[in-house]
């Protein structure tokens, strides 16, 4: 359970990579801002999120990544903007499989068709390159559920990619 010091403290040592994180998939500096402010907000309203089961820092930057998720949802997250957005980050971290599939028809699949936790661990993966166990081990899976996630995922993309 954190206090209010463990809070200051996190925020300290981890505010920045949670800003990166939050303006990497938000694209808006002050969106980003705001996330952050939200990320340590709810981490002390609601000090038993965290059960010890990963580093604070990877628990921040995946109720980071959650919560802009959301947060990109909840505005225009299926227009073509926020679409292109994230071809974009995709292309810059290009990937065997958004080689294969095309960055455009992931980045929709990634954030119309999945659900929260499957286009965490899609973009865990596929945009920060994570490998299957990071990825486990982040969202709170087993590797083998992450390896169904992903293969759902590649086929939903594939199959996308066949009907256009």
């Amino acid at each position: 359970m954190w206090t209010r010091q463990d809070i200051d403290e996190l925020y300290r040592r981890h505010g920045f990579t949670v800003l990166r994180r939050c303006r990497r998939l938000l694209g808006n500096e002050e969106e980003a801002k705001d996330m952050v402010q939200e990320v340590f907000v709810k981490a002390l309203e609601n000090p038993g999120l965290f059960q010890g089961r990963s580093a604070a820092s990877t628990f921040l930057y995946g109720m980071a990544t959650n919560l802009c998720l959301n947060r990109i949802r909840n505005s225009a997250a299926r227009s073509e903007a926020w679409q292109s957005a994230l071809a974009a980050l995709m292309e810059s971290r290009a990937t065997d499989l958004a080689e294969e599939l095309g960055f455009k028809e992931l980045a929709s699949l990634v954030l119309s068709e999945a659900d929260e936790i499957s286009a965490a661990i899609g973009l865990y993966h596929w945009v920060d390159g994570l490998s299957q166990g990071e990825v486990a081990q982040l969202v709170g899976l087993s590797r083998v559920t992450v390896n169904q996630r992903l293969a759902k995922l590649r086929a939903a993309a594939q199959a996308l990619r066949e009907g256009s």
